[in-house]
């Protein structure tokens, strides 16, 4: 049933009469998969309360356009012409009744929705959930406009991230078309893997190497940044290392499931960095629901007991957290914010060059770390 559903979630029915694909579906079903994630959504139950309107928020800040509106109930109730979405009226109401798409009327008429019981099953797995993920952000297909809205909310400028663009869309094929490889523009290839071959392949060739020194590095700053979009959005070095913790006969099953939960920032190792930091390490922040729990140093990087220490991890808001995670800022050892001179326009994410934290002594090897490997 997996090969059905990923051809169904790449070709979903998403309104593009302004000429592009619009983001209300795909965020949605972001949204939900999250939550099943975190299990915040335990049975095959899909309300419309809080917490998903909030994820889906989060997605569609990312990939909105001008003219979009954040609005989760026009994809929470059009989505019932896909097979696998369901609504579950309330009590009483009869099936062939007329209900719209406002908040008042769903909440009125609808108690939850349920998708088909072989695919809420398929989603409770990591890996599968991933994969049907990817499949989702296929709707997009100009990733061009997603990309740039992406570089520009992690920090480059308007100019830097049209820049980019031109060069993934038109530039780097060209050179590869010049010796005889028609690729087509970087951002129809379909995946990550694919991504990175492309990208292995324009980094041994003479006219890159050229190109790249002459303009300033700013060839392999498009390459990277544009592999970081796609990691992100499809969460391939998540699935990574869950994978290699699973596969790992050595470790019992409740090894297991304690190491997965810290790699997600989720169980006991959450706990930990709440009860270490209690809000916010950078601006004090205090609502948890919006606290990303994270490593200092980078989980693939960590031994097993780093990996489980507390004091290898930070509590920060999700745009500190990303500029965290990609070395775009970091910390001195008196917890002063340093911000690399890649984060162009810092200020639009709500970051300050004079920004303090409380560094804990036991942190302190972790962050030299992040300093010397990751920042930027």
């Amino acid at each position: 049933m997996f090969d059905v559903y990923a051809d169904e979630l790449k070709k979903l029915n998403v309104d593009r009469s302004s000429g592009r694909a619009k983001p209300h579906k795909v965020c949605l079903l972001f949204a939900v998969f999250d939550l099943i994630e975190d299990k915040q959504i335990r049975d095959n139950r899909i309300l419309l309360n809080d917490e998903l309107k909030l994820r889906f928020t989060h997605y569609f800040n990312k990939f909105r356009a001008d003219g979009d509106r954040d609005n989760p109930y026009l994809p929470f109730f059009h989505l019932r012409s896909s097979s696998f979405w369901h609504h579950k009226l309330r009590s009483g109401v009869k099936y062939n009744h007329k209900y719209s798409v406002s908040e008042k009327s769903l909440n009125t008429y609808i108690e939850y929705v349920y998708l088909n019981e072989d695919l809420f099953a398929l989603l409770k797995s990591e890996k599968q959930r991933n994969a049907l993920r990817q499949c989702l952000s296929e709707n997009f297909a100009e990733l061009g406009d997603q990309f740039r809205r992406w570089a520009v909310e992690i920090g480059k400028s308007e100019k830097t991230a049209k820049n980019y663009v031109s060069a993934l869309k038109t530039t780097m094929p060209n050179w590869m078309k010049s010796l005889g490889h028609d690729t087509g523009s970087i951002f129809e290839l379909g995946s990550l893997a694919e991504f990175k071959s492309l990208e292995q392949k324009l980094r041994e060739t003479s006219i890159f190497q050229e190109r790249d020194f002459t303009g300033k590095r700013m060839y392999s700053a498009a390459l990277k940044a544009y592999g970081d979009f796609l990691s992100d959005t499809t969460q391939v070095q998540l699935q990574e290392d869950i994978d290699y913790i699973l596969k790992d006969e050595t470790k019992t099953v409740t090894e297991k499931s304690v190491l997965v939960k810290a790699r997600i920032g989720q169980g006991k190792y959450r706990q930990d960095l709440v009860d270490l930091w209690g809000k916010c390490a950078l601006t004090g922040f205090e609502n948890r629901d919006f606290l990303i729990a994270s490593h200092i140093k980078p989980w693939r990087d960590s031994s097993e007991a780093e990996k489980l220490d507390k004091y290898n991890g930070l509590l920060l808001v999700a745009n500190l957290d990303r500029a965290f995670d990609k070395g775009y800022i970091s910390f001195s050892d008196s917890g002063e914010i340093l911000i690399s001179e890649e984060l162009e326009e810092y200020t639009k994410l709500g970051i300050s060059s004079s920004g303090n934290l409380h560094m804990h002594q036991e942190s302190r090897e972790y962050m030299l770390y992040h300093r010397e490997m990751i920042f930027r």
